[in-house]
């Protein structure tokens, strides 16, 4: 069995940044993936070398509305800034946030048209708010490169994704 437990969280990141801000920010939407069969390869480099993982993901107009939900209540518990800009075809989010008392700057590009391919990165820097000689420092970067496959997603249900060995996870 594999270790999919970073690609759980990745995926969940890289999907809970489909929605609107919070707070005194305009309503301003991020963008949506067209329902139906995903193929998703996402690498995550922390300094180590990247990690490369494919799967096929099952996506509905329900598990996105969830999932903007869920990010909103999340970025409202957890960050005390969350900018959104678009720059020359692209969607840029800006975040400071708190997780398990760690705090995670990051800046996540979002482009193409999340219809028939996307691509996400997030650069985020992880440190312990009260920087001492022993604070350990996470760099990351996570690439996801999305293909819509089809509108038929077979035995995959919403939410759920499959590697090439047949390990489903449910993301959602």
């Amino acid at each position: 069995m594999r270790d999919l437990g970073w690609l759980s969280a990745s995926l969940f990141i890289l999907g809970v940044s489909s929605g609107p801000t919070f707070g005194d920010v305009a309503a301003t939407t991020l963008p949506e993936r067209k329902a139906g069969l995903w193929e998703l390869k996402t690498q995550m480099d922390e300094g180590n070398g990247p990690k490369d993982q494919v799967m096929k993901m099952c996506i509905d107009a329900d598990m996105e509305k969830n999932t903007v939900m869920g990010s909103i209540a999340d970025h409202k518990a957890n960050c005390s800034a969350y900018n959104i800009k678009t720059s020359g075809g692209s969607t840029i989010v800006d975040a400071d946030c708190v997780y398990n008392g760690r705090k995670v700057v990051s800046t996540t590009n979002m482009s193409g048209d999340f219809q028939s391919t996307f691509k996400i990165t997030i650069d985020s820097t992880t440190t312990d708010p009260k920087q001492t000689a022993q604070s350990v420092v996470v760099k990351r970067t996570i690439t996801q490169l999305g293909t819509f496959v089809g509108s038929a997603c077979g035995e995959l249900k919403p939410g759920e994704a499959e590697a090439p060995d047949g390990t489903r996870l449910l993301v959602q």
